[in-house]
């Protein structure tokens, strides 16, 4: 198989949603896809219909011992007409810790980045015209194989999905700790997007919806007693003044928007602390008024306002029930960068035109 890429339209091309629907994620045309295999190199670089994606054997160490790491990053209308992505070579990067740790061969920026962007320009009509239109790419890392037992693979799956996410009003989010759930224990993947790690959410989200709530508030898995994250994604809190977000130790997700948010804080000479948060802290400041903002991130939630947490049946309602000021001070910051009205100090937003490889 060639190391060329290969761009094939589609023939069939489906019908697009119309303007403004509340219809789910729909999915576009083309796919972005390659195999490793001996030596685990890549090798069928191609983008066509998605519905040409490779299958995997039923063996696939993907499917028996979950060798799957994902990652979701955006493409952006900016307000000149032009498209952009947002920290690819970033998202990439953290794709590529988590083959490491899975014992999957990594994947080479240069052409995933190649390869996109032609993805992107077969499938930029999906993408309405106003800024800030988002199109979210799906990036897959899956590992294939003949064998039953757990091992290192050199026979992968390499794709990337284009999807529409639903037309929604942004809401501020609400969150509750659930006993007898862990998220991550240190030492394990808790740092990584991982298929089982995301599975693994699947029921206590249920629960937490159940209560009204739009998220897990994840604790520590030896004592309980430290805040993790809020779902997938990422918790900041404004404790006396000062921002302050859980510390990576392994066991937190290294959120590009996250790290977004960090760099732009120091960048403004914002205080921002990265530590360990204490549950008990949390709470009694939201009591007392120290606490006065929580706030959640992610490639697909932005920076959105937390006003709600939930522990062991009592509800700790923030004082303001929409975005405080720091809150919407990110919010607004990455939003512009996304639709190309802010300055964008950090080159994050990678037009499709671009060539240069840039790595994080």
């Amino acid at each position: 198989m060639s190391n060329e890429l290969t761009v094939t339209p589609t023939t069939t091309p489906r019908p697009r949603p119309e303007a403004d629907t509340a219809a789910g994620t729909v999915l576009t045309d083309h796919a972005f896809f390659m195999r490793s295999g001996k030596r685990r190199g890549w090798q069928g670089m191609t983008v066509a219909d998605r519905d040409r994606i490779p299958a995997l054997r039923p063996t696939a160490a993907a499917v028996l011992s979950g060798q799957t790491v994902v990652g979701e990053f955006a493409a952006y209308r900016l307000a000149d007409g032009t498209v952009a992505v947002f920290r690819p070579d970033s998202h990439i990067k953290r794709l590529n810790n988590g083959a490491r740790r899975l014992a999957m061969p990594q994947v080479d920026f240069d052409r995933v980045w190649s390869s996109v962007r032609a993805m992107i320009e077969l499938d930029e009509g999906w993408l309405p015209q106003e800024a800030g239109a988002c199109l979210r790419l799906r990036a897959v890392l899956a590992a294939d194989g003949t064998g039953l037992a757990a091992a290192p693979a050199d026979d992968c799956l390499f794709y990337v999905l284009g999807s529409l996410p639903a037309a929604t009003e942004p809401k501020p989010l609400k969150a509750m700790t659930l006993d007898g759930y862990v998220r991550a224990w240190p030492g394990g993947t808790g740092d990584l997007n991982t298929a089982g790690g995301l599975a693994a959410g699947v029921v206590p989200g249920e629960i937490a919806a159940n209560y009204g709530n739009d998220h897990v508030l994840w604790l520590d898995g030896p004592q309980g007693r430290f805040v993790q994250q809020i779902g997938e994604l990422n918790a900041f809190f404004v404790i006396d003044g000062v921002l302050t977000t859980p510390a990576l130790d392994r066991t937190v997700l290294p959120g590009v928007t996250r790290d977004s948010v960090v760099k732009l804080a120091r960048d403004a000479g914002i205080t921002l602390v990265e530590r360990p948060v204490e549950l008990a802290e949390v709470l009694k400041g939201i009591a007392d008024g120290s606490v006065t903002e929580c706030f959640a991130t992610g490639t697909a939630a932005g920076v959105a306002p937390v006003v709600s947490l939930g522990h062991q049946g009592e509800e700790y309602r923030l004082g303001s029930q929409e975005a405080g000021a720091v809150t919407a001070r990110f919010r607004d910051l990455l939003t512009g960068i996304h639709r190309g009205e802010s300055v964008d100090r950090f080159g994050w937003m990678r037009r499709i035109t671009e060539v240069a490889p840039v790595h994080a």
